[in-house]
Order: structure tokens, then sequence, then C-alpha cells
């Protein structure tokens, strides 16, 4: 299997589980526990940036403005739009969404942007620095994703025990491993064949089910961005936390590899693929804009939310692909780069 498809995949299901998730807790927050599902889809966007990274073989800092630049793009004019939104309606510009354009300074603060999505662009940027300082001179072993595992561990288990959890959520350690393991992946043969699928989606749903079945026995407390394992000291129920998250993430992770190397990519899963990032930052703007016109439909319940999500994922999507066609990026990206060069000739070596 191609390894675009493999890719196409994790990001259309990613940004679903997202949208999916902001909507739809229970039942499904006892698969995921102690984090949500869509923290999930987040996970496979960082794996995806670990494995394209690790397959980059242009000057580093020219990749890395190249990742940069659509986020930070997109990011800032739906932030612009949101500002100019908001002094009118509220007379406040949501000053919070520009910090993750401050070398991704919201990371420190231990709530979330007023879009609260805008949070990964922070996050986004210190992984892709990361790489660009230090990572892209490495090749990952099984021995480095151990030890990244357990710097992710220790990390976020002393935030949350600090009461600390959305610096756990949006901090670079707590995304360091899928990161690692993106990397690593990328240097193992190509999965060619469709076999296995089958057995891939059965184990996948086997973990989930299982993993539902012995946390709904354990006493976790719901709490936000983590739920708060609770069968020990305050410690060591931080730490339990911390490693049940991480055993989530890079399960789930594993599984989604598993089964979506061995699928196929058509022009819909392609479609939902290449129009992530303005789906991604803009969804949850879009839900105060559209929730009140749903409302006159269907008041409450799985029908609001079904629409809702259906709105956000089909409709937004759409809006994305009309304006990626209508602003031509690449260009503005091409000539910002062009500039950078003649100001700073070193960074295009």
């Amino acid at each position: 299997m191609k390894r675009c498809d493999f890719v196409d995949w994790m990001k259309a299901v990613g940004m679903f589980l997202i949208v999916f998730g902001h909507f739809f807790g229970d039942p499904f927050d006892q698969f995921t526990q102690p984090v949500y599902p869509k923290q999930l889809g987040v996970a496979m966007f960082v794996f995806i940036m670990g494995w394209g990274l690790g397959k980059a073989t242009g000057p580093r800092y020219q990749v890395s403005y190249n990742r940069l630049f659509p986020m930070f793009f997109w990011g800032i004019v739906i932030a612009l739009f949101i500002s100019v939104i908001s002094y009118f309606v509220i007379n406040d510009i949501s000053e919070s969404n520009y910090a993750p354009f401050v070398f991704g300074i919201n990371v420190i603060f231990n709530f979330f942007p007023a879009n609260p999505t805008t949070w990964f662009i922070g996050t986004y940027f210190h992984i892709i620095l990361l790489w660009a300082l230090v990572l892209y001179r490495i090749k990952v072993t099984p021995l480095i994703l151990i030890l990244s595992l357990i710097v992710e561990i220790l990390t976020r288990s002393y935030f949350i025990h600090d009461h600390s959890t959305f610096i756990a959520y949006m901090s670079l350690p707590n995304w360091l491993t899928l990161f690692m393991l993106g990397m690593y992946m990328c240097q193992q043969k190509d999965q060619d064949s469709s076999k296995g699928l089958i057995l891939g989606v059965i184990a996948w749903a086997t973990f989930i089910i299982l993993w539902a079945v012995i946390l709904n026995e354990i006493n976790v407390t719901r709490r936000f961005p983590f739920k708060n394992i609770q069968v020990s000291t305050d410690l060591m129920n931080a730490l339990y936390t911390s490693i049940a998250v991480s055993i989530v993430y890079l399960c789930n992770t594993i599984f989604s590899i598993v089964v979506f190397s061995r699928m196929k990519a058509g022009r819909i899963v392609r479609f939902f693929s290449r129009n992530t990032i303005i789906v991604f930052i803009g969804h949850m703007p879009l839900y105060f804009v559209i929730e009140p016109i749903v409302n006159l439909v269907f008041s409450t319940g799985w029908p609001k939310r079904l629409c809702i999500v259906l709105i956000m994922y089909i409709g937004l999507s759409w809006v994305s692909e009309i304006l990626c066609k209508a602003i031509k990026v690449d260009e503005i990206k091409k000539w910002g780069w062009g500039k950078l060069v003649h100001w700073m000739p070193m960074i295009a070596k």
C-alpha cells in the first residue's frame, strides 16, 4: 500500500474523531479513558508529522517553513475573523487566539485559547522546532523510543500532579513518543497488500472493548483534558493516569497504522485529508454560528449533535476546498520563502 493512502486515511479519520469527539461524549468516552476520543485524532496527526519529517530530504529550515506556513496562515486568518466578529458582538478581540503564533507561548498557560483548537498550533510549532534543531539528524531506534516514553510519562505526571492538566496536555512531552514513533516507522518497509486487514480491525476493536471493561472497574473521575485515575495517593494517581494516557495514545495509533496501511484511499478520503487544517482550526468557531440555526430543527439530543458534526466535517471541508482554490497559499508561501532567503541566506543551506 502506498504511504499516501495510509496518511490520507489517518488525516481524514483523525479529523473526524476530533470533530465527533467535541459533541459526542458518553457512551464513547469509556473506550479511551483517561483521555477523550477526540485526542486520538490529534495523536494520529502528531504521528503523521513524525513520519513526514522523518522522510524529509530538503534543507531543514525550508522543510520547517513549508510545514508551518499553511498552519500559521489559516490560523491567523481565522483568528482575525474571530476578532472582528467578537469585537462587534461582545466588544472583545479574543486576543488569546494569537498566543500560539508567538513562539507557541500558549502552552505555558493552564487554559485553552478562546478558540480551543488553536492550542495545537503552539504545540505544532514546538514539535517542528525540536525537529529542525535536534531530531533531523537522529535515527530513531527502539531505545530512543523507550527513553522518550519515560520522559513523556514522567513530565506529564508532574503537571497532572501539579493540577496543570492543560499544560500537561498541550506541552510537547505529551506528544513526544507519538512523534518519535512516526520517525521510526518511516524507516520501515511499506505494507503493499490488504492482507491482515480484517484481523487488524478485530484486534483493534478487541483492545478498545477490553480497555473499557478494565477502566470501568477502576475509579476514574471526570476531569479535562484528562480524566483522573483514583486508586492510590495523589502522586501515584498522577503517574498511573500518565501511563494510561500513553498506552491509549500509542496502542490506538499503532492499531490505526495496522488497519489504514492496508486500505486504499479513494477520492472521498483524499478530499477530507487535504482540507484538515481549516476544519481543525475553524470547526469550533463555526459551532457558535450554526448551533442556533440547528436549534430551529433539532432542539436537543443526538439528531442535533449529528447534524452539527456533519455540517462541521463535510460542510467546512467544502468551504476549505473553495478557499484553498481561491487563495493561492502555495504561491504566497514561495514568495515568503524567497524574501526570507534574501534577508537570511544562511537558512537556505
